[in-house]
């Protein structure tokens, strides 16, 4: 075989495996990017059931008389800074 085909072999083969390398790279690509939108969802949910729940207390810090007020507002807040919590440091 010439120094010119077994070259052109070699490339080949090469390419082969670059190319076998790359579906295997984009499988794992389109793995993290479905296990992250899955993560992601799951924080979302998150965050908006406690954005649902300090919307409940206050409503109900709202609603409240003056001699239940304090009580209500002490709940309230916890569900809020559970909410900042769940926003994490960008919210």
């Amino acid at each position: 075989m010439s120094t010119r085909k077994s070259y052109e072999a070699k490339a080949d083969a090469e390419f082969k495996e670059v190319q076998s390398e790359l579906s295997a790279l984009a499988t794992r690509a389109h793995k993290a990017v479905a296990e992250g939108r899955k993560e992601s969802e799951r924080i979302l949910q998150a965050a908006q059931s406690k954005h649902d729940e300090a919307l409940h207390r206050f409503e109900l810090l709202k609603r409240a008389g003056e001699d239940g007020w304090e009580s209500v507002k002490t709940t309230f807040e916890a569900a809020w800074s559970e909410l900042r919590l769940a926003l994490g440091p960008q919210g």
